[in-house]
């Protein structure tokens, strides 16, 4: 009876606690296979993009430095982009995957930083003066407060 309860609880914690039902509806389709010819492991339309992206990417950019130091081929068009992809497909920051952390930081760069209600303020006339003026206060020794 104890180890049926403990199974249970340990099982328990594994489970991770869903806020709405809408991610339950939302399952990633699955490959398993192409045409007649059978995957060695099911993969992700997500993966499936990332490993093709990075692919053209290292195709592309291959004659630049860090990558054209690479020799192995293998290494260079098949190491590299199954390596990009699993780190796309499971790194999460902020609760995002990394392509929308990296849109929501571009975004951040690119936006005035100087707004209101989330419009851009234009300043015709006035400029922002920004000194500071410092005062300097110096304590003497032997006189009190």
């Amino acid at each position: 009876m104890i180890v049926l309860f403990l199974f249970l609880r340990k099982g328990r914690e594994d489970m991770k606690k869903i806020r709405s039902y809408t991610s339950i509806w939302s399952v990633e389709k699955v490959i398993y296979a192409i045409n007649d010819l059978q995957l060695p492991f099911p993969i992700t339309f997500t993966q499936m993009t990332w490993f093709i992206v990075s692919l053209f990417v290292v195709i592309l950019f291959g004659s630049l430095p860090p990558l054209s130091l690479i020799d192995g081929a293998l290494l260079k068009y098949l190491g590299i982009p199954i390596v990009l992809t699993g780190f796309m497909c499971q790194k999460t920051f902020d609760g995002k995957k990394p392509y929308g952390f990296l849109k929501s930081i571009i975004t951040y760069a690119l936006r005035p930083k100087v707004t209101y209600a989330g419009k851009q303020i234009r300043l015709k006339k006035e400029t922002m003066n920004e000194s500071i003026t410092i005062v300097r206060s110096e304590q003497l020794d032997g006189i009190s407060d």
